[in-house]
């Protein structure tokens, strides 16, 4: 018997189009049904298989280490195993009890079609996805706001303690991808594309991760560590560059953050770099500077030149003192880089130089 699972998160569904019955039609509408009456037998003590999916208690229920993990189902909804219509098998989703028995009806499948009505009834009117195709099967799932179970990741249910390491933490977890993690960020803002100071909530998902072998990096071409330059004199900050597609550089008022980080077909990170100098006290400074103070910034939205150099330019220079140079590589949405492993060399570069009065000594 095939099983897949959809899983409903949000309160936004319609009723289900009646399908026309097919070959398989009356044996999806039976099998959904024979789950149906197995899940009345379950409960959240009942032992499972890693990775199987079940309705517990009208709760969908994913087995997370021997255990159900449950998932409340959105207001007015209950878990319950439907036929496909348009292949062999069955889906577990949430959906209006009323949808479930008119889905198991078109197929001519008779017996007990659903679990008994939900605790909360359902709103008089139904809201619809932006699709408006609703939130349950069918559609675009990138206009869908349902989570589609193939891209569920079951490694987050674990927080990482089954072996326990001095100085290691619990990890958060989760069953559903923390899709509406940042309902739990009360005080805080959706990010919604912009640089919001007092702090925000950003929903988006990190996105596509270059293998170790196409991770980026980057070294300053000039100014070079110890240099020394004349105050007040236009100079081009030079990088060097390589395995980012550079040239990606997204309105960053309106798009902050707002999108995953995305790979080109060689399965480099499509991105940009920024570049920030910071005034020093000396070379010997050892205490940390402060993010919100720089001298210079520049977003190098140009793509790199044929030998993979990004350039700058410092139209007004510097006035004498000492520098810090640093890059900072970012995805196409300005955010930070991310790469696979955690033990790897630094992606950005830093170095540090002097800037000299006219006509003075080095």
């Amino acid at each position: 018997m095939k099983y897949s699972v959809f899983i409903t998160l949000l309160l936004s569904t319609t009723a289900f189009a009646a399908p026309a019955p097919s070959g398989f039609a009356l044996k999806n509408g039976q099998d959904a049904i024979a789950l149906n009456e197995k899940f009345k037998t379950l409960n959240a003590g009942s032992p499972c298989k890693d990775g199987e999916n079940a309705c517990v208690d009208q709760k969908f229920a994913q087995c997370v280490g021997g255990k159900f993990v449950l998932t409340a189902c959105a207001p007015g909804t209950i878990c319950a195993a439907l036929p496909l219509v348009n292949s062999p098998g069955t889906s577990i989703t949430c959906a209006r009890p009323a949808d479930v028995q008119s889905r198991i009806a078109a197929t001519g499948a008779t017996g007990p079609a659903s679990p008994s009505n939900p605790s909360n009834p359902p709103p008089s009117s139904t809201p619809k996805s932006q699709n408006g195709k609703g939130s349950n099967q069918g559609g675009d799932p990138q206009t869908s706001f349902t989570l589609d179970p193939a891209v569920v990741a079951k490694g987050f249910a674990k927080d990482g303690q089954d072996v326990p390491t001095p100085g290691q933490v619990p990890s958060l977890t989760s069953t559903n991808n923390f899709i509406n993690f940042c309902l739990t960020a009360k005080n805080f803002p959706i990010t919604d594309g912009k640089q919001i100071k007092t702090g925000s909530c950003n929903p988006a998902p990190i996105g596509l991760i270059p293998a170790t072998n196409n991770m980026p990096s980057c070294k300053f071409v000039f100014p070079k560590n110890n240099d020394v330059i004349e105050e007040n004199q236009p100079f081009d900050i030079k990088l060097a560059v390589k395995k980012l597609k550079t040239g990606n550089f997204v309105n960053a008022q309106t798009n902050y953050f707002a999108a995953p980080q995305q790979l080109d077909s060689k399965g480099q990170v499509i991105g940009h770099s920024h570049i920030v100098v910071e005034r020093v006290s000396s070379l010997g400074q050892t205490t940390p500077t402060d993010p919100n103070t720089f001298v210079f910034f520049k977003g190098v939205n140009d793509k790199a030149d044929s030998k993979g150099i990004l350039t700058a330019k410092v139209e007004k220079g510097l006035p004498a003192g000492t520098y810090r140079l640093a890059s900072i590589i970012a995805a196409a949405n300005h955010q930070p880089v991310i790469v696979p492993v955690a033990q790897r060399g630094t992606l950005d570069d830093a170095v540090y130089f002097r800037v000299k009065k006219r006509g003075g000594k080095n």
